[in-house]
């Protein structure tokens, strides 16, 4: 999906008064555990609520808070309080009922945000939301059974019809996630398989090599931040297609040619890795801008769910890199973006500080890295973001900082999983 600066905003600074280094639970956590840590206003002891404390589904497999234990990534210290008012906060600005919006859009809707939606509501068991957004997306058909990827709203809106593939990859995990959440509802599984059969034939192309949707793109024009290798590992034990894991080597050969020295990867790539201008017209396809800003969060799932080292290595460039831009108490040194060599981009690109799109991912990648610094001062700068006064102002709560700062929160905390392992 395309976007520019002016749809994102601008960030502000948030700086942790007092974080210093801040310890940090370097080890796997999961209720109280976790060790010291900066966590939110002075907190150093996890805090996981009785899932009684918050309005949810009843009767779900996993009701929200989880904090999902995993054997690689250790936990910041935390507050399950913070990542519910992060979903509150969210769900209240974009969810309309039926869709979410984007604001600073004209109040238009993408796939792409259907699918953080959705990912959002299965974890954070809120089934009338998920099922709202699934009804959403099956009404808005391309005819391959994908979602036609935008849909318009007032002056500013999106425009353009097919399928995005990062956003049809994001429901078919959810509806994955659904089937075991709340199983009581059969379809969840079916249709997860149909959206997973769907991007296979529409969204692969014969090398094995992800499209960026179902009517353009292949080797000589892809998305690295689509990438999603944790998610192939659950599609393929669902449909039992194997062709599913030479999809994932596929996604790790292109990662490693394109992450260069510091894991800052293009926007846009051919199969070898090498940016490419692609379909954009500012000029920043070869640069780590708003689309390949995604990517340590989807490539670092992999290692924290499935042990994978590749995933490790990369994890371990980026996490590198946003630390050498951070300051010891602050994330606002970090910019909206690089070329490969970790250098100022011409034109507006990496002018700014960067938004919760950058810095969220980038906690969920040190978590990977083992990063307990970079990890807990990401925590403690969306925890400010996504709660406190900041989230009122303009540009820091935008839809899609906004909703990377959600999901990020709820991976640093151990909602985000695979709920079929």
């Amino acid at each position: 999906m395309l976007r520019g600066l002016a749809s994102i905003g601008l960030a502000f600074a948030v700086v942790v008064s007092g974080a210093g280094c801040f310890g940090g639970g370097g080890g796997t956590s999961s209720g109280t555990g976790g060790g010291s840590g900066s966590g939110t206003g002075g907190t150093t002891t996890t805090v996981m609520k009785d899932p009684s404390s918050y309005a949810q589904t009843a009767g779900a497999a996993f009701p929200y808070p989880q904090g999902h234990a995993s054997s690689t990534c250790g936990f910041p210290v935390y507050n399950s309080d913070d990542v519910y008012a992060a979903f509150q906060n969210w769900k209240a600005k974009f969810f309309d009922g039926t869709k979410i919006v984007r604001p600073e859009n004209g109040n238009d809707t993408v796939s792409e945000g259907i699918g953080y939606g959705m990912l959002i509501g299965v974890f954070m068991n809120d089934q009338s939301m998920f099922d709202a957004l699934w009804s959403f997306a099956k009404a808005h058909n391309d005819g391959h059974g994908l979602m036609t990827w935008c849909i318009p709203g007032g002056s500013g809106s999106c425009s353009g019809g097919g399928a995005a593939t990062d956003g049809d990859e994001d429901m078919a995990y959810a509806l994955l996630m659904a089937s075991k959440q709340w199983p009581g509802k059969a379809s969840y599984a079916s249709d997860a398989t149909a959206i997973i059969n769907a991007i296979l034939q529409y969204e692969v192309d014969g090398s094995n090599v992800v499209k960026p949707g179902d009517n353009f793109g292949g080797a000589g024009e892809m998305n690295p931040s689509y990438l999603a290798p944790s998610y192939y590992r659950a599609f393929n034990k669902a449909t039992g297609n194997a062709k599913w894991m030479s999809v994932l080597e596929e996604s790790y050969t292109i990662l490693a040619g394109a992450s260069g020295p510091y894991g800052l990867v293009p926007n846009w790539a051919d199969s070898s890795g090498k940016g490419i201008a692609g379909p954009t017209t500012d000029g920043s396809g070869p640069n780590f801008g708003y689309d390949a800003c995604r990517t340590p969060f989807r490539i670092a799932l992999d290692y924290c769910l499935n042990g994978e080292p590749r995933a490790k290595t990369y994890a371990g460039l980026i996490a590198a890199f946003y630390a050498s831009q951070a300051s010891a108490s602050s994330l606002s040194p970090i910019r909206d973006g690089y070329t490969p060599a970790g250098a100022n981009p011409s034109g507006a690109l990496g002018d700014y500080p960067a938004g919760m799109a950058y810095t969220g991912p980038g906690g969920v990648a040190a978590m990977a890295a083992g990063d307990t610094s970079l990890r807990d001062l990401t925590y403690t700068s969306l925890w400010a973001y996504t709660t406190q006064s900041g989230m009122k102002l303009s540009g820091v709560f935008t839809y899609y900082n906004a909703s990377w700062g959600v999901l990020s929160l709820m991976t640093l905390t151990g909602n985000f999983w695979d709920m079929t392992q």
